[in-house]
């Protein structure tokens, strides 16, 4: 086995084929990978000289509170079928976050395929996100739409860019390269999108985009963006105006609403269209994870409204012991004294005279993203402390829950 960075003459064919094994696109869709390994950074894993793993990272940034700090989005991990449980994804992965560390990246983050294969290279999943499916005829809104226009795959700079441009809260990821935008939408089986240019100089400024299936749906949107709340509304308007026709739409709760209170009857749809492929209904699902990559870079950025708190940090990194030792970046894992609250820091050492802090660095990124409170983490992680550090700590990390709003 061997591991070397991709070249896109030598390795695109035998990653196409490792894409078609694992599911994620067939021959007519494989051509899009060059667009999508055009962009960001890419390591392969080799057998006899052929590429059998490869891993993709896209940079971007994600915003915490009011900063926005730099990422390292792992955009994607694939094995070929002879390669499998041969350590191959571990390894590069954690050799991928050691690049993305050298490129000063403070986050990385993924959406996994299964919860636990990416722990051990110090990943700890994230918040709930709400997936709602819903009638649109159901929609009572009374609020004004136009005619949006149409957008396709030859949008993709268009749309990235509006995406770029929405109105972002706490945890929203942008991914930077236009490029990965275009595969992603020419990825999307029977795609439909339809926005408006209200922007500055004509740009798009508020859009959806998805998937249809049949006559009657269900819709999927996968993408969606704006910037103002009457942005927001028309867009939901445009989807209520599908009623007479779609039965069902399904997409990721927006933050700023919760949707149930423009649905009519909610709880009588429910029941009536319970277990038909036009359900209305609504699941929950923590699909992505994050880990830290520079904890002085992370506390630097760091301004908490709640009380400030003091204490020792022992902290822990799987990812090291998959790591060559010659690695610039070695994982975090170390005896930190940090401070949380307006102020934050992380200062290697220890204090004697303050409470300490046992954790990974998987529980630790949950803590500092706002995913559960300290308190919560001890039930269910790998985090110890004093009750009184943990009551602190719930204290001083009063943040909303993040949210990517990025899918990758």
């Amino acid at each position: 086995m061997t591991f070397r960075d991709f070249d896109m003459k030598q390795d695109m064919k035998a990653v196409q084929r490792i894409w078609q094994e694992c599911g994620w696109v067939d021959e007519s869709e494989a051509r899009w990978l060059e667009d999508f390994f055009g962009v960001g950074t890419a390591l392969v894993g080799t057998i006899d000289g052929e590429a059998e793993c490869s891993v993709h990272s896209t940079p971007g940034t994600i915003r915490y509170l009011g900063e926005t700090l730099p990422l390292g989005a792992v955009t994607a991990v694939t094995t070929s079928r002879i390669a499998r449980q041969t350590g191959f994804a571990r390894e590069l992965t954690a050799r991928l976050l050691a690049r993305q560390a050298d490129q000063g990246c403070a986050v990385s983050a993924l959406g996994m395929f299964d919860q636990g294969f990416y722990d051990k290279v110090g990943y700890g999943t994230g918040a709930y996100e709400q997936w709602i499916t819903f009638d649109p005829a159901t929609l009572t809104l009374d609020h004004p739409f136009r005619p949006p226009k149409r957008l396709t795959p030859k949008d993709y700079q268009a749309i990235h860019a509006c995406l770029r441009a929405r109105r972002k809260t706490h945890g929203g990821v942008d991914l930077v390269p236009p490029g990965i935008m275009r595969a992603q939408l020419n990825w999307t089986e029977n795609p439909f999108g339809y926005g408006y240019y209200d922007g500055p100089g004509g740009t798009l400024s508020h859009f959806v985009w998805g998937s249809a299936k049949g006559e009657h749906g269900p819709y999927e949107i996968s993408i969606r963006a704006f910037q103002t709340t009457d942005q927001l509304l028309e867009l939901l308007a445009l989807i209520q105006s599908w009623g007479d026709q779609v039965s069902a739409v399904g997409m990721l709760e927006f933050r700023d609403v919760q949707l149930q209170d423009f649905i009519r009857q909610p709880m009588r749809h429910r029941r009536v269209t319970l277990g038909s492929k036009f359900e209305t209904r609504s699941s929950s699902l923590a699909y992505w994870q994050a880990r830290i990559l520079d904890l002085h870079a992370c506390l630097a950025r760091t301004h908490l409204p709640g009380p400030e708190v003091r204490f020792n940090l022992d902290l822990t990194d799987p990812v090291t012991a998959s790591l060559l030792d010659g690695s610039n970046w070695q994982g975090i894992g170390g005896q930190y004294v940090v401070t949380l609250g307006p102020e934050s820091s992380a200062e290697l050492g220890e204090a004697a005279d303050l409470p300490t802090l046992r954790t990974s660095v998987n529980a630790f990124t949950r803590l500092w993203l706002g995913v559960r409170p300290a308190s919560s983490r001890a039930i269910t992680t790998d985090l110890v402390g004093p009750e009184d550090l943990l009551k602190a700590l719930d204290d001083a990390v009063r943040i909303p829950t993040p949210q990517l709003e990025w899918d990758f």
